[in-house]
């Protein structure tokens, strides 16, 4: 077999078993007593080593064969799953994930597993007993039979996956007689359809069992007759439900494909402008057109979308570890792990909420003693939370420790000159703005952790420019709560327009609550400066004017405002005129110097014409 054009989906396989089981295990040191941890982790573990065996990676399998042993025994009853032995399997799935990479490089010969090896077969003595799968079912021993198996056709290497099953099968008896032969099975035109006689004592249900093992199997027909005759009764058919065929794609294909789809989106704002009003068979070929093409892009939006599990699920072994780095009880409740995201977003995410996490851990969660003093349980709660929000979606990290101590945080700004001698207390908004000043910190000393003020830095560095934003609370004694709300989708948007003078500017709509008018009736003050009475609330309100530094003019009577609503704050910006919404595609930017920071991005209106994209959360 061709194993090199297996190289990448076997890559790509691995590493999501692996980080399967990292978790897994995370889950079983929780509660060492629940076995479905355990059968999960033999799952995962009992594929790759299929998987690897199949590539022809030896030491990658060998260690995969011990992982899985170990694992039997646990579940077994037979060895008990302590600390100790956590920590073990931890350290082979580490081992195993540098081993793939290592192993797809052409150097599975290289690996030295002798160590971790020695460590895991440190188990003791076990009984004799019978086979499992012929445990399962009463053994009708049978002089021979014909197996017809379905692999998945939408299943990733499937020839290397007939491979495994056939060295299944070999396990349970002798196997002949194999259609397709063994050359069509490596060809990319094999259907995933297999067929071969196995002469086995096993009964056909125990055997049906353990093909489907092999993972991607959808039926599986054992019968006695030759393949020649027509199917009896007396065979056994266990078929599993038939699932929604899928393919991957390269990462580079879908973002090389939603780039072509933003420029038919700039393009398609072109001609609807240069076609405007001219009716007839333009107008209309021209509205197909847009149909079309706004119907591509929300396909192609929906293929890019990830679920956040891929980020999320990363995080329980790092809060484990790290928890006992700095000798703390912590428990990571996961919520949201199904909430899809655009995978620009996603790739973006993963180091602000490391941080976000290491700093909830290391200055949040306070020490068991000192829980205890305070009358809370010794294991700290750390929440991990995705979901969807109207437009956008929110990453939060909540925890129960101490709270932030403001007073400590306003008496080193105000040596610091970041804060002003008469502020006398820290809102939730100033107590983020200090916190993510570059190398701002409270930690007396440095640590492997943290101490060098980079946490909430790193935070709103990455959240920003993606259109996001970031929000604070914390109380103390109660804990802290980060939220960062992004917008869907950083590629294509839909925005408002909006002009100053002879210049737009777009707005998208993620934080867009309403738009409203400014006049005589509904302007009012608040704090000495012009805010905006909408219905029982009163808005602040800013000009965009003041924003992009244009001079001051004579103020109509009735002016636009565009009402921002990002988490619990609302603000007012006041425009000269609202042009109406279109489709823009954001374009990579690099702000002169100069520019004011309230602009995240840049893209090209229908016209030809280059505008500014304004950010509403650094508005607010």
């Amino acid at each position: 077999m061709d194993r090199a054009r297996y190289t990448d989906l076997f890559l790509t396989e691995g590493r999501e078993h692996l980080v399967t089981c990292a978790q897994l295990l995370v889950e079983l040191e929780r509660a060492p007593r629940d076995l479905e941890p355990v059968h999960g982790l033999f799952r995962a573990i009992h594929t790759l080593k299929g998987m690897a065996a199949t590539m022809g990676y030896s030491q990658v399998t060998d260690l995969s064969h011990e992982m899985e042993t170990v694992l039997d025994a646990v579940r077994r009853g037979e060895r008990r799953a302590s600390r100790p032995l956590i920590d073990v399997l931890l350290e082979t799935v580490d081992a195993l994930t540098a081993g793939i990479e290592t192993a797809a490089r052409g150097q599975d010969a290289e690996l030295d597993f002798q160590d971790l090896l020695a460590r895991l077969t440190k188990r003791p003595r076990t009984r004799k007993r019978a086979s499992n799968d012929a445990a399962a079912v009463k053994n009708t021993p049978l002089a021979g039979m014909w197996v017809q198996v379905v692999i998945d056709p939408a299943a990733p290497m499937r020839g290397g996956r007939a491979a495994v099953l056939l060295r299944e099968a070999g396990s349970l008896g002798t196997v002949s007689e194999i259609t397709p032969s063994a050359s069509e099975l490596e060809r990319e035109s094999f259907t995933g359809q297999l067929g071969f006689h196995l002469v086995s004592d096993a009964a056909p249900a125990a055997i049906a069992a353990r093909l489907r093992t092999v993972g991607d199997v959808r039926e599986v027909t054992c019968d006695p007759r030759s393949p020649g005759h027509e199917a009896s009764g007396a065979g056994e058919r266990h078929a599993a439900k038939p699932s929604t065929p899928t393919v991957r794609v390269d990462r580079r294909r879908l973002d090389a494909l939603m780039n072509q789809v933003g420029e038919l989106v700039v393009t398609k704002n072109r001609l609807a402008s240069l076609a405007a009003g001219s009716g007839g068979e333009l107008s209309a070929a021209v509205d197909r057109m847009a149909r079309l093409v706004s119907e591509m892009q929300a396909e192609v939006m929906l293929a890019r979308l990830t679920p956040a599990a891929e980020v999320l699920d990363r995080f329980p072994r790092m809060v484990r570890d790290l928890s006992r780095v700095v000798d703390k009880e912590v428990s990571l409740i996961v919520e949201g792990r199904h909430i899809e995201v655009d995978r620009a977003i996603l790739e973006q995410i993963g180091e602000p909420l490391l941080h976000l996490l290491r700093n909830a851990i290391d200055h949040g969660i306070e020490s068991v003693e000192a829980r205890k003093k305070a009358g809370k349980p010794p294991a700290g709660q750390l929440s991990l939370i995705a979901a969807r929000e109207r437009n956008s979606v929110t990453f939060e990290v909540r925890d129960d420790g101490a709270g932030i101590d403001r007073a400590a945080i306003l008496e080193k700004a105000r040596r610091e000159g970041s804060v002003a001698d008469s502020v006398t207390s820290l809102t939730d908004e100033q107590l983020l703005e200090v916190l993510g000043r570059p190398g701002f910190s409270t930690a007396k000393r440095v640590t492997s952790v943290s101490g060098r003020g980079v946490g909430v830095d790193v935070v709103l560095t990455r959240i920003r420019p993606l259109g996001g934003s970031v929000e604070i609370r914390s109380e103390v004694g109660r804990g802290t709560s980060v939220t960062l709300r992004l917008p869907l989708t950083v590629v294509l948007l839909r925005a408002l327009l909006a002009r100053v003078g002879q210049e737009r500017y777009v707005i998208p709509v993620t934080h867009v609550a309403e738009t409203v008018f400014l006049d005589s009736r509904s302007a009012t003050t608040l704090d000495g400066r012009q805010a905006l009475k909408l219905r029982d609330e009163t808005i602040p309100t800013v000009r965009l004017r003041d924003l992009a530094g244009f001079p001051d003019e004579p103020t109509p009577t009735r002016q636009p405002c565009v009402v921002f609503e990002v988490g619990t704050r609302r603000t007012a910006l006041v425009v000269d005129a609202l042009l109406g919404q279109e489709e823009i595609v954001v374009e990579p930017f690099q702000p002169p110097s100069g520019t004011p920071a309230v602009f995240s991005g840049a893209t090209i209106l229908s016209d030809g014409v280059p505008s500014l994209i304004l950010d509403a959360a650094a508005v607010v």
